[in-house]
């Protein structure tokens, strides 16, 4: 048998490497093709349930309605472009405001001063809470209602100088007591939340 030099043996040593590596590869190919089928896709005429199929999660309040507009309503294109070249929090509020009245302006405006809340305008946070407070009867588009996340805003407006969310809170905080002592337990569990800060 011949010695091999040095590069006889990078030859081999590379076409076993080859060998290997396609070995592993169809040797994995085979084994995901003939996997068992879950047995939940094995039990004919059973229906699996995909997330869209579950049913709604009880809570404190009902889920927005469908929204009534396609989502390439003019205005919500508006936004979408002012948000995309840039506007600062101060002029997406003031955009928010002055926009012409539409099917979708409530989910356009609150996209604006989302987006100017979560830079830091307090004037912004009161209108985004307002959009999420269930006692608040404003148009909110398809926002759903959330008293958790309408308090952690009114809290964000008041530590920057919107003292008149203070009465919006109080109304917040009889709502969630109301819905407490009707039994809710997401009602209690937010009520000792909120007394603990």
């Amino acid at each position: 048998m011949a010695v091999l030099n040095r590069a006889g043996w990078l030859v081999l040593a590379a076409a076993a490497l080859v060998v290997v590596c396609a070995g592993g590869y169809f040797g994995y190919r085979m084994l995901k093709s003939e996997a068992p089928p879950s047995a939940e896709k094995s039990i004919p005429g059973k229906k699996m349930k995909r997330m869209a199929n579950l049913s709604p999660k009880e809570g404190l309040v009902a889920p927005p309605p469908a929204p009534s507009y396609t989502p390439d309503a003019p205005v919500l294109q508006q936004v979408r472009e002012a948000l995309r070249n840039g506007i600062g929090p101060t002029e997406a509020v003031d955009m928010a405001v002055s926009l012409p009245e539409s099917p979708e302006r409530a989910d356009a405006a609150f996209l604006l001063l989302e987006y100017a809340a979560e830079a830091g305008n307090a004037e912004a946070a009161a209108r985004v809470a307002r959009y999420y407070d269930p006692t608040d009867i404003g148009p909110s588009g398809t926002i759903r209602k959330n008293p958790e996340t309408a308090w952690d805003w009114y809290r964000s407006a008041l530590s920057g100088g919107i003292e008149k969310v203070e009465s919006d809170m109080d109304e917040l905080r009889r709502w969630v007591r109301k819905r407490a002592e009707e039994g809710s337990p997401e009602a209690r569990t937010l009520l000792e939340r909120w007394e603990r800060r």
